[in-house]
Order: structure tokens, then sequence, then C-alpha cells
């Protein structure tokens, strides 16, 4: 367990982690970690490995590993572009690691964040969660990388129909695999916008062993008025009550001593995912241009709020080509009809 506080970028956080192997399983596959970078941020990340005994254990510690040497390797630069390469080069040395040891199926979904004090910047890969509370409600949280997920999103299932689908569970990206469900290479999601915590929000970052068995207003109610390792001592405690059927692991963090009490007459701004995705990735655009192509997408409702993410590889140099290519010819071909009616 941890329990530590410091100030970064004059704002006081405290974290406390907390990781339990469960109810059902022998070996907990889970891994979590944290750093206080040179430059006052603070890192933390949560792995959720798979792929049998020792192989998904060897996976999450690896992604933790290589995530804290790369965002810890060169402070000043943007938090976002660290994160990025922090998850492709932890895919890498799963990859290397499971060819060398001939344990080829092994992986891990993780979720990582760098907070510059009241500013979060938020990496993700399969589906381990970040959620965000204020006043014992969501905010805002990440979007599984399922095909549940991608069901909710295409408006085929119901978002109360989720948790129960018969494919629950079934991830479309997870670091150790070079490439997603629908045959692309893997693409982490990293936020374009970072989340802004305000004095005694908390942020909750977990495996899926807890909210498997933990409604979202649950995470948040349970977390409200107390402090850190309070709070993931007894999210763990209410998972492994449920039945404990996977690792469950925690990380609470609080801008303060405490989060906030539950207010039930408080409304938070109602939290949907953004339809519109930035179909670019660090490697295809300049940094400063995610920034506008976030306020450059539309919102509807409640939607605003929340912050875009990366993740649909944009189009590479030969397919860029072949429709500049093919618009050049329909303008010779339009031309040659006029001309000869």
């Amino acid at each position: 367990m941890i329990d530590e506080m410091r100030s970064s970028f004059g704002m006081p956080l405290r974290l406390a982690m907390h990781s339990d192997t469960g109810r059902v399983r022998t070996n907990n596959e889970d891994s979590h970690g944290h750093a206080w970078l040179p430059d006052g941020s603070l890192f933390v990340v949560v792995a959720d490995g798979m792929g049998g005994h020792e192989a998904g254990e060897v996976a999450s510690g690896l992604a933790v590993q290589v995530l804290e040497e790369v965002v810890s390797r060169d402070a000043v630069s943007d938090p976002r572009e660290r994160l990025y390469h922090g998850l492709l080069e932890a895919n890498e040395a799963i990859l290397q690691e499971g060819r060398a040891s001939g344990t080829r199926g092994m992986g891990t979904t993780t979720v990582a964040a760098i907070l510059k004090g009241p500013e979060v910047h938020i990496g993700l890969v399969g589906d381990s969660r970040l959620y965000h509370i204020r006043r014992g409600h969501l905010i805002w949280r990440t979007l599984d990388h399922t095909r549940v997920q991608m069901l909710v999103d295409h408006g085929e299932i119901p978002e109360d129909d989720a948790r129960h689908h018969p494919d629950a569970g079934m991830l479309t990206r997870a670091l150790g695999h070079s490439r997603m469900a629908d045959g692309r290479p893997l693409v982490p999601d990293v936020l374009a916008e970072p989340l802004h915590i305000e004095g005694a929000d908390a942020l909750v970052m977990c495996s899926d062993g807890l909210h498997d068995l933990l409604e979202d207003w649950e995470i948040g109610q349970v977390v409200a008025g107390r402090e850190p390792l309070d709070a993931a001592q007894e999210l763990v405690r209410l998972a492994c009550e449920r039945g404990g059927h996977d690792n469950v692991t925690v990380a609470v963090v609080v801008a303060g001593d405490r989060a906030g009490e539950y207010d039930a007459d408080w409304s938070p701004p109602s939290w949907e995912p953004s339809e519109v995705q930035v179909e670019q990735t660090y490697d295809e655009i300049p940094l400063g241009e995610i920034t506008a192509a976030a306020e450059a997408a539309p919102s509807a409702g409640g939607r605003s709020k929340t912050p875009l993410m990366l993740g649909i590889a944009a189009m590479g140099g030969f397919a860029v080509v072949a429709v500049v290519l093919a618009a050049i010819a329909l303008v010779i071909a339009l031309v040659f009809w006029a001309w000869s009616t």
C-alpha cells in the first residue's frame, strides 16, 4: 500500500494505491507504479496483465517499468508525447519479451496519467479506467477498448446492457499485441487536452477487477469524503466482497488531503463520450495542432466538457498520394467531357 502527499505546481496532491489478488485467482497479474518527476509532476500507472500464470504479471510489470522510464526521461517535453511514446515502447518491450520467453500471448491493459498540478494528461490502452470524481459524482471517465464499448458507441446496444453482454471484457487493443482488432497497428489513446481538477477533486485509476463489480456512481460515492488510502481500501474491499473474481488494483489521487463530501443537491455536467475523434496521431501532426483540432470539433448537449481522445490512425503516405492522383484524374476527365460536348 502507498500513501504519499506532495505539492505539484502549487497544488497539493495526495496519492494512495492498493492491490489485491481477489477471491478467485491464485496470483496477482496487476501491476501499479508512481513517480514524482523532476519538474514536480506526478506520474501514476495501473496495468492489468493477461496471459496466464507469470506471463500476465511480467507484461504488466514491463508496462509500468518502461512507462516510468520514458516519462522520466525528459520532464520538460510535452506529457502527451511522453505518454504516447511510452505506451508504444512498453508494447515493443512486451512483444520482445514474449518472443524471447515463448509466451507470445501475454499482454496487458494500461492506464497512465501525468499530473502537473491541476492538469491531468492521460494515456490508455485496454479497459483499465480513470475516473474524475467531484463532490461524489462522476465528471468524466475513460472509454474502454472493448467490443462492447464499440457496440455502445455505434448505438447497437444501450449503455445499461454493456456490463452483462456476452462480449463484455473482449478487448480490441492491448499492450503486447502488435495490431488492434481491426487489423491496424496498435495506437495508444492519449487525451488531446488535459483534464482539469479542482481542490477536493479525486481521480480513481483501476483495473477491471473493480469496475466489473461496482457501478460508476458507486465508485464516486465511496470516494466522497474519504482520504485516498481509506477510499482505495474500501473500493478493493467492496469488489472482493462481491465475488472478487479478478485481481483488483486501485489508485486514488486527491487534490488536497481528502475528497470532497458527497453533495446530493449538486448536479455535475452531463457525461457523454465525444462523437468526434482526432484522426491523426503524434507521429503525423505537430502537437500544437492537436489543440486546434480539439477546439474545432463540434459538440452536442453536455459533450463540450468531454476531452477528445487520440486514437484512429490517419491515412499513410501512399493512400494520400492515391487520393490526390484520383482527384487529378477526375478533373481531367471532367475537362475532357466538357470539351467534347
